[in-house]
């Protein structure tokens, strides 16, 4: 083995320095402790001052051996490395202020390489451990240092699983499915991951569009609009999203205590989504699969990152994003994130801009103590499309042009979300970690608008009618997570064990409604074909109402978890999990008279004026339930790269409001997922692939057996029995494959195939898909190159992409509506309409200017395919997918 020292003058840097730029694909080195030996203390001291000193660095992309020399002049280190290590290998290059440790962090990422300090200033670089079989349970450390503070997540953040920098589709390590950081190829579940990388090149500015490329989830415009999408995944809604790996929020119930996910991507590193069950951590719910949303964390250096960005409709967006240190020797280090954005949208009228601002502090209390407070504010002002599109009453589609917006110019949808989150990090010596995880959001809506429903007549054109609705309230929701997770010998193996507790609280009182008063006789008629969204007939109704009102809408979850990954025999590892949940429910629902002519009380038979309540419904119940069997999972690594594992998670939906003949509540929906694969970790962890199969199955769902009574007044129904045949059943396959298959060559590929229905001989819908809206397939690709070189070419970037789906269809029945009664003016008629299968081609080029900024032009629906991206019912609910657009980036960093 060839060793050589490199410690040269500035003279012989420059001779073996190559000119040019390479941007070059990087890859997340943080890969756990290093460190095999002690070394002195005062040589530790010395090491610890040198390596936490900050200072100025230029250099410039290109070969990594010279890149290592310029580096070494500049900070005064020597390197010791077989030169066989960085043939071949190039770096982007470093430029600003960086620690030692951040800047040879950077510098090396994305060479498979990783470095310890043998001496003060004695530096070895050598092979990163293989991603595959590594866990990585905490950050980086310095040989010899006394101290543990975390120094060397990628690209100088303390977060091990950040992405920021590395330009890779892959990650090194996730936690959404077991509270620590594990390999893609060591966790037991379908996980997926959307980088910084895809981020920036796919243009994911909100919640939504990362969704959209988020693999087997399939996305539904709801009834209030894009702003209201929803997310599914296996057959089932998407209903939880985590913050940093935190307690669930929730993000389904939005019509009631939940929040709404206007969530603007400039704030997060990156995405994880975890599909199918995860009762574990997360508690009650069906088993569609919950998304962490990981936050960028304060850098060890100074960085700013500024875009401005110009696209279809008049579509304008910038964003400021600065980090580094803020004094106490790099302990206390900040980031800050402002964001400007102001849209219209491809059909006419609908309008939104959004601001946003983001703080957030780190500390290093100790060595080994790391804290973090952030707040973010949100403020979003809409002029909504709501409702979506029509069709005739047979189902047959109208053929309205893609610019038809069936909305109104004093429609509103307003948005003001403020969040707070708070992060301490504790190391409990080498192995262990202590985490709390702390969130509270409030966000405050109002929304005001006309929508248009009704099903066409075929023969006079009519039948649709304008409604007019509003409903302000607020959702405050509190998360709090508390972990403790590390690692142990037994058997002469390493053995992982997470233990935790978590809180989630959320609360929506005072949701009010509202109609206009008398509002039988307020519709108004809409001909969709010659829609005029100005006309006098359609102005805003002065005279709204409150006509539902809820004082107390509250949900409380608890529980405890305990996760422990057993190695008796190296190539097999058995995870056990168990968890205690306890879940709360209270809402008071109070009905206003909403007739200028008064109402009845339906309890006292007492008249009550307009604006009154005139009646009253409680509902709330509580419960609480230890999961067994417990969840458990077989991983067995058949080689160093390639694993194969077999995975059970149990299943929990509550049904507590509804009691039996016995008086009693009735057990909860209960049920398996059920999931086998294959994982394999190629070049270092630099490509991942999966391979699965899964099984869901869902049953003991309340069936109501006579009349419906309600014993207690409305707070609990009866009687329901739960021993039926009636059944939920989703089955499919995922196929995944991310990062980089040559060098510059990045890809994030996937293919879903999903079989859902729901059977038995009491359901309505025996044999029936769960949602007929949902594709059988789903194919996504997004892949780019960079080009390598020393040219001109190692300027330019060209990435693209496919979308593509099967069938969905939508069945039911319709009639014509009167205008004055509301009343069907003839049967009804069956209808089955579809969307057939389509592709959706991306495309984009990036072109780098200089060494700090990037030009970059998105096309999107490159092909301009008209299709419908929802399909709903012949009344309403129907919306096209986004014709053609462009987005022209200019991205900068410093």
């Amino acid at each position: 083995m060839r060793r050589t020292a490199l410690n040269v003058s500035l003279a012989s840097v420059l001779e073996q320095m190559v000119q040019g730029c390479a941007k070059g694909a990087l890859v997340a080195v943080a890969a756990g402790a290093f460190a095999l030996s002690v070394a002195p203390v005062a040589s530790a001291q010395e090491a610890r001052a040198q390596q936490g000193q900050t200072r100025d660095f230029d250099v410039p992309a290109g070969p990594l051996s010279a890149a290592l020399l310029r580096f070494g002049a500049q900070s005064g280190l020597q390197f010791n490395v077989d030169s066989r290590l960085t043939d071949g290998k190039r770096t982007e290059g470093l430029r600003g202020t960086y620690s030692i440790e951040g800047g040879l962090t950077q510098l090396l990422a994305g060479s498979g390489l990783t470095f310890r300090f043998a001496g003060p200033r004695t530096v070895v670089i050598e092979v990163l451990p293989d991603a595959g079989s590594t866990r990585m349970l905490g950050p980086l450390r310095i040989e010899g240092d006394g101290s543990s503070r975390a120094v060397a997540g990628n690209n100088g953040s303390t977060d091990v699983t950040a992405t920021e920098g590395s330009g890779s589709y892959t990650s090194d390590a996730l936690s959404i499915a077991s509270k620590m950081p594990l390999s893609i190829k060591e966790t037991p579940q379908s996980v997926s991951v959307v980088t910084h990388e895809r981020i920036v090149e796919q243009n994911l500015t909100d919640f939504s569009a990362l969704m959209a490329q988020s693999t087997g989830v399939s996305t539904i415009t709801g009834s209030n609009g894009p702003l209201e999408a929803e997310f599914y995944s296996r057959g089932f809604r998407i209903q939880r999203l985590q913050s940093d790996g935190g307690a669930p929020l929730d993000i389904a119930s939005t019509t009631k205590w939940g929040m709404v996910p206007q969530l603007d991507m400039a704030l997060y590193d990156h995405a994880e989504i975890l599909r199918g069950a995860d009762g574990l951590f997360n508690g009650y719910g069906d088993p569609g699969g919950v998304i962490s949303l990981t936050r960028k964390r304060p850098l060890d250096h100074r960085q700013v990152v500024a875009e401005v960005q110009a696209g279809s409709w008049s579509n304008y967006r910038a964003t400021l994003d600065a980090t580094g240190p803020l004094g106490l020797d790099g302990r206390l280090r900040g980031r800050g994130i402002l964001v400007w954005q102001d849209q219209d949208y491809f059909y006419d009228v609908a309008h939104n801009e959004k601001k946003v601002a983001n703080g957030v502090l780190e500390y290093d209390l100790t060595s080994s103590t790391v804290v973090s407070l952030g707040v973010s504010r949100t403020w979003q002002d809409a002029l909504p499309f709501a409702g979506g599109l029509p069709r005739y009453i047979d189902g047959s589609d109208l053929r309205l042009s893609r610019d038809t917006c069936l909305c109104f110019p004093w429609n509103s949808y307003d948005f003001d979300t403020t969040e707070f989150y708070g992060m301490v990090e504790q190391e409990l010596g080498p192995n262990w970690n202590l985490k709390l995880n702390v969130t509270r959001t409030k966000q405050e809506r109002t929304w005001h608008y006309g929508m248009v429903q009704g099903a066409v007549d075929l023969v006079t054109g009519e039948g649709p009618l304008q409604q007019q609705l509003k409903e302000d309230g607020a959702s405050t929701q509190t998360a709090a997570d508390f972990t403790l997770s590390g690692s142990f010998e037994l058997f002469g193996h390493e053995q992982l064990l997470v233990v935790g507790a978590n809180y989630m609280e959320a609360d929506g009182a005072g949701l009010t409604r509202y109609i206009p008063v008398d509002y039988e006789s307020s519709d108004t008629p809409v001909n969709v074909f010659g829609f005029d969204p100005s006309d006098p007939a359609y102005a805003a109704a002065g005279n709204l109402t409150p006509y539902q009102r809820y004082p107390t809408y509250r949900s409380r979850q608890s529980g405890a978890y305990a996760n422990l990954r057993l190695t008796f025999w190296e190539p097999l590892h058995l995870n056990i999990g168990l968890r205690y949940s306890t879940m709360k429910q209270q809402e008071v629902l109070q009905s206003l008279c909403e007739f200028s002519t008064g109402c009845l009380d339906w309890t006292t038979f007492e008249p009550r004026e307009l604006g009154q309540v005139y009646d009253t419904y409680p509902f709330g119940y509580s419960t609480n339930n230890f999961s067994w069997p417990p969840t458990f999972s077989l991983v067995y690594d058949v080689a160093d790269d390639v694993s194969v594992y077999a995975s059970y998670s149990d299943i929990y939906v509550e049904q507590s409001l509804m009691l039996g003949h016995d008086g009693k509540a009735v057990d909860p929906v209960t049920g398996s997922n059920i999931e086998a694969g294959i994982k394999w970790a190629a070049r270092d962890g630099r490509l991942n692939a999966t391979l699965s199969a899964y099984r869901i199955e869902q049953e003991g769902f309340a069936y109501l057996d006579g009349d419906l009574t309600s014993p207690d007044g409305g707070t609990h129904f009866c009687c329901y029995v739960t021993d039926t045949d009636l059944q939920r059943v989703s089955r499919g396959v995922d196929v995944e494959v991310t990062g980089e298959i040559l060098p510059g060559w990045q890809v994030a590929a996937s293919y879903t195939r999903n079989s859902n229905e729901e059977t038995g001989e009491l359901s309505f819908s025996n044999g029936l898909p769960l949602q007929s809206r949902l594709p059988k397939h789903l194919f996504k690709l997004w892949t780019s190159y960079q080009f390598q070189g020393d040219g001109w070419q190692s300027r330019l970037n060209i990435g693209g992409g496919i979308n593509g789906q099967s069938r969905s269809y939508y069945a039911g029945l319709a009639c014509p509506v009167d205008a004055v009664t509301g009343e069907c003016t003839s049967a009804a008629t069956a209808f089955e309409f579809e969307q057939g299968s389509y592709a959706v081609v991306s495309a984009r080029a990036g072109w780098k200017l200089d060494d700090r900024w990037t030009l970059a032009l998105n096309i999107n629906n490159l092909l301009d395919r008209t299709y419908y991206q929802t399909v709903t019912n012949s009344s309403s609910g129907n919306w096209y997918g986004e014709p053609r657009s462009y987005t022209l980036s200019l991205r900068g960093q410093f």
